[in-house]
């Protein structure tokens, strides 16, 4: 019977007949396989029908198993019904076919001689695994990367984890594949990849054919996609939109709704923008999704061919140390085709530095040929063979022909099997074969192309033509767009008559060149069989493609064409066409979504091929196509860093007559960028700025002597008109619609931080001109992107110049309010900060800024505003809780991250200023040899050298805070005489300058107390007649400032009882704030004015007070300086519990 002949043979697997035997015994074998094959049909005809295999007895025998890799997914056929109607007996032979009985067993092979390789991958996983649940600063995330030449099973052992990650519970396995005909496109890959996982939460949420579930582990429940929808668009915000573009299949993840609506505008023309919101956003995604579904396996694949902006966002899911969720990347390439200098071998050294200080783990596996023992088990598993000394024979050859690389070995005995070097007998049931002719008719091959090729030209010419096609669509392609492409090329075969595509994909699907990776979706098995079936044909590669692309721009819609548009214009863009309208429009298409994306090489290489394409009068008969490829190819070189060939094309523009002032803006704006970003040319950039702006008729400077007339001027008259509008009349101001006006906007933004970055009095002076004169073409033309910073910076002016904090504030909350109406996050993130940072933190509650500041940074970072992101990071993490006493303890947490990201997204600025601080506060908390001086693990003041007045200005105000904190009065009060009120004018309404002013008055009254100097006295005078002016000016976070101040000056007045109560009102004050630092100084300085005064049971009650606050502040250094003072003998030791001595309720208000 044929079922148990069958099972037999699976089971015992009978011995092959080798050379060992004789040549005419093979030679009989062979001659007689027809007869054979024949006689054993008939006589089991009746018995198979007996067995059931009319029913659905088959698919024991027909599962498909695990990925490609090496060996071949066995799928049975979409058309095949064998299973439900008797058949015929030539139905039952082609069954017997289905069974695979006479095939090489290519499911068998698995991961022959990759045992240890896949041990080291199962346990990266299973110990990431293991920390699911242990607190986030214990987990770690896992790196792999995997390398070794092509065909050594690189994916495939990656691709071995994917059902330990399913049984996992709540899992996710995904992967992305880069192409070679891809390689300018960013993030292919890993849009791939993402599209994928959305497509399995999806199925899983919905309750599909899967086996992961989410974390709470059930399976399709509508709940958990909809939280899951609800925290993306709360998180990405205009960015799904943006997000969209490039994985689409985002949108299954919530309403369409979700999407509409959300866009930003364009970025100023700030080319690291683009990049930057791109990272936060696949970052953001990131962590949404694992944190709901651990853990997730990413598998990029082919990294060799990767671009630099998908390898750094690999570096930056890897490295995130905010995402404490299960994460793990495996990453394959081909170690021979990269060498030191390739974007991979820098991005793996880049991990590689940063693994000792991040918490992931990087491992490094390397994949090489196969030895001998490794070859004979692929050549017995695939014949199922457990005779080892009968294929030891064949091994040897397969191993001497193919240097033992499994995918070669694989095709190898491919060949012999269709070259009948390699025969099943189904009469005796085993393969055969004689050595002596394999050896004779093969020759030995490093790579698996010629094999594959020989194999390829035997195929049928159709089967050949569909080959080459589905070659130039990618490593994936859809079945309907092959269709389009044979319907319009007419590819017909011998008979005329158009061949069914379905049955060509199923002679490729069998001949093991292809699988299907989705409905009507397939993959090559293998990116060697693209390469390869990419030469197929008689014509040139390059012009078949063209051949293919003209296709498929002819044969697609407009919107099937915009969804493709990249494929297309490559395809197209390979061949050698005369100059083509069309193509070139194509290109531009092409040029603006890359230029998008922020696919600065894609872009620059599609404008370079619209170019070509255009006709030769192109500028007369289609001026604006031409005009936008010329503009956008200057940009794309200036993003590049290509300034040679960006000159080339902005000259030919800008020199033409016939062009306006705001067409070639755009060319303008580069050419602004180039001189003030790339040359640091600030000079050079404020005169070009300002005759640009001429020919926009916006002359700014009307004589250079009278500049600081005019500035003077312009800001109190912008300054009379704006606050003569009211709230209404700012709420009804119609939007900038004008080109010329936006244009004027955005060269006099760019002339503004020029200026800033050149200080001198002139910049200064024609700094206030530009900002003012944009407040003006705003309340006279309407609201564009730039009203809402222009209107907040007015508000820094009034105070700067007028301190005026009552206009101020209105103009910030009109900032704030314009802001609303311009979707730009870009600049939102300039508004919020500038507002709550400066003007609204001198008439508000400080607490009741950090909201605000948060959103700045928010908004920074999704729209790739990472200057603007982590001054507020910096402002809402450190400096305003240092201000409002947090526990230095909770700040000194919150600085390795902000300093990681600092560093990660090139704001080496930010990052000096936040060491500074850093240092100050390691020293205040015992965690520096040095209490003084700014020198220690972070910071060392020796090597410091200042860049800015604004580095110069923080330095010395962290120096002054240091010397307030130990009591190192005279140093402090001789650098506040020397420093005055340098800090104010550098950073004029900064909230910072409120205790940089209180701590000078502090260190000057102590002083004057204790050498009765007239300098000190009227120094400190001054400073608290401007604390009560800022009082009586509304001022909410200096009063207990003015009482301390008021204390020292009755105190010297010898004012002793108003002294004393200034000195409780101050100490209750902060205390009720919550001011941990200013009630520990405060009770400080009362102890120190009791001991003068000779009250020692008093003053040793507030100087133990003072060491309570200091240690419930966190500052160590502090207090054992103080318990090791004389003074301290008769204080009470503090206790390990703090106690706040004021009500619950005003700590919670404060």
């Amino acid at each position: 019977m044929i079922g148990q002949a069958r099972a037999r043979y699976r089971i015992s697997r009978h011995s092959s007949c080798s050379n060992s035997e004789s040549a005419s015994k093979f030679s009989r074998d062979h001659d007689t396989l027809s007869n054979s094959s024949r006689d054993f049909s008939i006589a089991t005809q009746d018995s198979t029908r007996q067995m059931g295999l009319d029913n659905d007895s088959s698919t024991d025998f027909d599962t498909p198993r695990g990925p490609s890799g090496w060996a071949s997914r066995r799928r049975k056929s979409k058309d095949s019904e064998y299973d439900l109607k008797p058949r015929t007996s030539q139905e039952v032979i082609f069954r017997l076919e289905e069974l695979s009985i006479n095939k090489l067993d290519y499911d068998a092979v698995g991961m022959v001689g990759r045992e240890h390789e896949q041990e080291t991958t199962e346990a990266s996983l299973n110990r990431m695994i293991a920390q699911k649940d242990s607190p986030s600063d214990a987990r770690s995330k896992e790196a792999v990367f995997i390398k070794g030449p092509s065909g050594v099973g690189k994916s495939m052992l990656a691709s071995s984890l994917k059902p330990s990650v399913e049984k996992s519970g709540s899992g996710f396995f995904v992967r992305g594949k880069f192409d070679l005909n891809r390689v300018d496109e960013p993030y292919s890959a890993v849009a791939s990849a993402f599209g994928d996982l959305c497509h399995q939460i999806k199925s899983a949420c919905d309750g599909g054919n899967t086996t992961s579930r989410t974390k709470s582990g059930r399976k399709g429940d509508p709940n958990v996609l909809k939280t899951l929808g609800d925290s993306i668009v709360k998180e990405l915000g205009s960015e799904i939109g943006l997000l969209a573009q490039l994985v689409p299949e985002v949108g299954l993840l919530f309403p369409s709704s979700s999407i509409a609506g959300h866009h930003d505008v364009d970025d100023n023309f700030n080319y690291e923008a683009g990049q930057e919101r791109w990272k936060y956003s696949f970052r953001m995604l990131t962590r949404i999704l694992s944190s709901q579904f651990s853990p997730l396996v990413f598998v990029f694949d082919d990294l060799q061919w990767s671009d630099e902006a998908s390898l750094e966002l690999i570096d930056i899911l890897i490295s995130d140390v905010l995402n404490p969720n299960p994460l793990m990347i495996i990453g394959c390439y081909r170690s021979n085709e990269i060498d030191c200098d390739h974007v991979l071998s820098l991005s793996l050294d880049n991990l590689k530095a940063m693994q000792g200080n991040l918490n992931f783990n990087l491992t490094e596996l390397e994949l090489g040929n196969l030895p001998l023992e490794g070859v004979h088990r692929i050549v017995s598993e695939l014949l199922c063979s457990s005779d080892s000394d009968g294929t030891i024979g064949l091994a040897e050859i397969c191993l001497k022909r193919t240097h033992g690389n499994p995918f070669f070995v694989i095709e190898f005995m491919t060949m012999l099997q269709q070259e009948e070097l390699l025969i099943f007998n189904l009469g005796l049931l085993k393969w055969v074969w004689d050595e002596v002719s394999i050896e004779n008719e093969t020759m030995s091959t490093e790579n698996v192309l010629e094999l594959l090729l020989s194999r390829m030209k035997k195929l049928p010419r159709d089967v050949q033509q569909l080959l080459q096609l589905a070659a130039c669509l990618g490593s994936n392609f859809k079945l309907s767009i092959l269709d389009h492409i044979w319907t319009e090329l007419a590819i017909s075969d011998a008979e005329g008559a158009t061949k069914k595509i379905q049955s060509l994909i199923a002679v490729l699907e069998e001949g093991n060149f292809i699988e299907n990776s989705g409905p009507n979706e397939f993959r090559w098995v293998h990116d060697r069989v693209q390469e390869v079936a990419l030469s197929l044909g008689r014509a040139p590669e390059d012009s078949f493609q063209f051949e293919v692309g003209t296709a498929l721009y002819h044969a697609l819609t407009v919107a099937e064409i915009d969804d493709l548009v990249f494929e297309i214009a490559n395809l197209i863009n390979k061949g050698n066409a005369k100059r083509r309208l069309e193509f070139a429009e194509l290109n531009l298409k092409a040029a603006e979504r890359a230029r998008k994306i922020s696919a600065f090489q894609a872009a620059r290489t599609y404008v370079a091929s619209g170019i070509q394409f255009l006709p030769n009068d192109a500028w007369s008969a289609n001026r604006d196509l031409t005009l936008r490829l010329y503009s956008i190819g200057a940009e794309m070189e200036l993003a590049l860093g290509q300034t040679e060939q960006m000159e080339t094309y902005m000259e030919l523009v800008l020199n033409r007559k016939d062009c306006s002032t705001v067409e070639k803006f755009p060319l303008h704006m580069s050419k602004v960028y180039k001189l003030c970003t790339v040359d640091l040319k600030y000079n050079d950039t404020i005169d070009y700025c300002l005759s640009v702006l001429k020919e926009l008729d916006c002359k700014m400077v009307f004589s250079n002597a009278l500049l600081p007339v005019q500035a003077i001027s312009s800001l109190t008259r912008t300054i009379k008109m704006a606050k003569k509008l009211k709230t209404d009349d700012y709420r009804n101001l119609k939007v900038m619609t004008d080109p010329k006006h936006q244009a004027t906007m955005l060269l006099a933004q760019r002339l503004t931080i020029a200026c800033y970055l050149q200080p001198s009095n002139r910049n200064s002076f024609l700094m206030i001109v530009c900002l003012t004169r944009m407040v003006q073409i705003t309340l006279k033309h309407g609201v564009g992107p730039l009203a809402g910073p222009a209107f907040a910076t007015l508000g820094l002016l009034a105070v700067a110049a007028m301190s005026d904090f009552e206009s101020a504030a209105y103009f910030c909350e009109m900032a704030l309010l314009l802001q609303q109406r311009s979707p730009s996050k870009y600049t939102s993130a300039i508004t919020l900060f500038n507002s709550h940072s400066s003007v609204l933190a001198w008439v508000l509650p400080i607490q009741s800024c950090l909201n605000p500041i948060s959103q700045a940074y928010t908004h920074g970072r999704q729209s790739g505003n990472t200057e603007q992101a982590m001054w507020a990071l910096q402002v809402y993490s450190v400096w305003m809780p240092f201000q409002m006493g947090r526990s230095l303890e909770s700040i000194l947490s919150e600085c390795p991250d902000i300093a990681f990201q600092s560093k990660e997204v090139q704001q080496n600025e930010q990052e000096t200023f936040l060491k500074i601080f850093w240092q100050m506060m390691l020293n205040l908390a015992g965690q520096s040899e040095n209490t003084t001086k700014l020198q220690g693990e972070v910071f060392d003041c020796d090597t410091f050298v200042s860049k800015t007045d604004l580095q110069d200005a923080l330095f010395h105000l962290a120096q002054l805070e240091l010397y307030i904190f130990f009591g190192d009065f005279d140093k402090a009060a001789k650098l506040a005489l020397k420093r005055g009120d340098r800090y104010e004018k550098v950073a004029p309404g900064y909230f910072l300058g409120m205790m940089e002013t209180f701590h000078r008055g502090v260190a000057l009254y102590a002083m004057a107390q204790r050498t009765k100097k007239r300098q000190y006295k009227t120094a400190a005078k001054g400073i608290l007649k401007t604390m009560t002016k800022w009082v009586k000016s509304g001022n909410p976070n200096v009063k207990q400032y003015q009482l301390l101040l008021l204390a020292e000056q009755s105190a010297l007045d010898k004012k002793y009882k108003v002294a004393e109560k200034y000195y409780h009102d101050a100490f209750v004050l902060a205390g009720r704030t919550g001011h941990l630092h200013d009630a520990a100084l405060f009770a400080e300085r009362h102890s120190e004015f009791l001991y003068a005064r000779k009250q020692q049971e008093e003053a040793d009650y507030q100087r133990g007070e003072s060491i309570r606050f200091y240690q419930a502040w966190g500052a160590k250094a502090k207090v054992d300086q103080m318990l090791a003072s004389p003074l301290s003998s008769n204080v009470k030791q503090p206790s390990s519990t703090f106690v706040f001595p004021f009500s619950s309720t005003a700590l919670s208000a404060g």
